[in-house]
């Protein structure tokens, strides 16, 4: 039985082409960014990469707030105008968080690099507005063509994007350019795409765009004003509870945090490859699955796909990783093998819970998620910093273990929003 009839037993048609859509691009994209890496861990030290962890934490927690979440908001407006106001109102607010962001660099590059415990990064600081203003927009753009459906143009800025952030880590890196040459590569290999899409919703959609006003946008933003109130403070505490740790652990032992990354980019991998895509495919089809009485079994059909094609990968990838990373990536890099082994269970919850949590605005539970997303912060950076006062060697290890902590309470808790029953699941 093929790939595809595999998944049409699991999921339908409608959704399985759409995920395929987004699956080719996604590996085109992964298998490129991989190829690339043995390469770039002998061009690039353990300590560009604790600099890099530590730019890319930072970047990543602005840009979850950078359209103020409005961009969230697309896929589920109501109608196409509203959609269309929320993508400029987005798009609009990012370039105002990067200016604000470029302002503060400008004025404060040393004093910001020393609270965020890397004086060295100073001279690269004006690289985190752009960033936010790039990951931003491509975000608002990506929303946008989901609700469009436009899966293909999607897959194809992932590829585009990857060998972008490719050529620029391996040429810089080459040339001695560090570690500038892995923090620009990773800035597009994120974010690259948007002019693509923002191309294709020129062309495709030039009439809903025709019909945004100053109005409409103040209309929309009263209207889905939850987002911001709500969402946007809910993201920023995600954000916090996923990296402040990352930046404790890179401020008392920088060559850990270059460990850790390089251990995350690669288990990455099975997520990106087909978490993201169906989370992208489950959110632009569970608005209408809600309003018609199906979300609870939309819900579980997406689950059980995530456990059906998820698990081997990234058990397998438990079990190889120490034996093969430090021949694949070099000696010096044995030790992100081996945490590679540490993280399976913290991936394999966040590998099932993260595509469907989309279902907390769907039902409009937003209070409730943020409230989540507290839990998780305080339980993530409490654990590191106490292993921190304690003489940081179990750093890492309490990160890991708090971080499927709460990986399994969010699971629970969209099980429960999505009106799904236990017994249901075991069925």
């Amino acid at each position: 039985m093929t790939l595809q009839a595999r998944l049409a037993r699991l999921t339908g048609n409608d959704m399985v082409r759409d995920v395929l859509r987004l699956v080719t691009g996604t590996v085109g994209g992964r298998v490129i960014t991989l190829a690339a890496m043995p390469f770039v861990t002998r061009l690039y030290s353990p300590q560009d990469f604790a600099l890099l962890a530590v730019y890319l934490g930072t970047v990543t927690m602005i840009s979850a707030i950078a359209c103020l979440r409005f961009d969230v908001a697309i896929p589920v407006a109501g109608d196409d105008s509203d959609a269309a106001h929320l993508l400029v109102l987005a798009l609009l607010i990012a370039i105002g968080t990067a200016l604000l962001g470029l302002i503060a660099v400008l004025l404060a590059a040393e004093r910001i690099a020393g609270l965020l415990g890397q004086p060295a990064l100073a001279p690269w600081l004006w690289l985190v507005p752009l960033g936010v203003f790039l990951s931003g927009s491509y975000s608002a753009l990506q929303f946008w063509a989901t609700r469009a459906r436009r899966f293909g143009s999607i897959a194809m800025t992932r590829i585009t994007q990857a060998a972008a952030g490719v050529s620029t880590m391996l040429a810089l890196g080459w040339a001695g350019v560090a570690p500038l040459g892995l923090m620009l590569g990773n800035l597009l290999n994120a974010s690259a795409g948007g002019f693509r899409l923002g191309i294709d919703a020129l062309r495709e959609d030039r009439t809903a765009l025709a019909g945004v006003s100053c109005r409409g946008l103040v209309k929309a933003f009263a209207a889905y004003r939850r987002f911001p109130l709500y969402s946007a403070p809910e993201a920023l505490v995600n954000m916090a509870g996923a990296q402040v740790p990352i930046l404790i652990i890179a401020a008392f032992s920088p060559s850990e945090a270059g460990f850790l990354l390089l251990a995350q980019q690669v288990m990455a991998a099975p997520m990106k490859l087909l978490g993201s895509s169906i989370s992208q495919v489950y959110v632009s089809r569970a608005p209408e699955e809600f309003r018609a009485g199906r979300l609870a079994d939309f819900t579980l059909s997406t689950m059980r796909k995530l456990v059906v094609l998820g698990m081997g990968p990234l058990i397998l990838a438990g079990v190889l990783a120490p034996i093969l990373f430090p021949i694949v990536f070099g000696a010096e890099w044995s030790r992100a093998g081996e945490i590679v082994a540490w993280m399976v269970p913290w991936m394999a919850l966040q590998f099932i819970s993260s595509p469907v949590s989309l279902v907390m605005y769907v039902v409009g539970r937003q209070r409730a998620m943020l409230v989540l997303t507290l839990f998780g912060a305080i339980v993530r950076i409490g654990a590191v910093s106490i292993a921190a006062q304690s003489g940081g060697g179990l750093m890492i290890g309490a990160m890991i273990g708090a971080s499927a902590i709460f990986y399994g309470v969010c699971l629970v808790i969209f099980i429960i929003s999505s009106r799904l029953k236990l017994l249901n699941i075991i069925n």
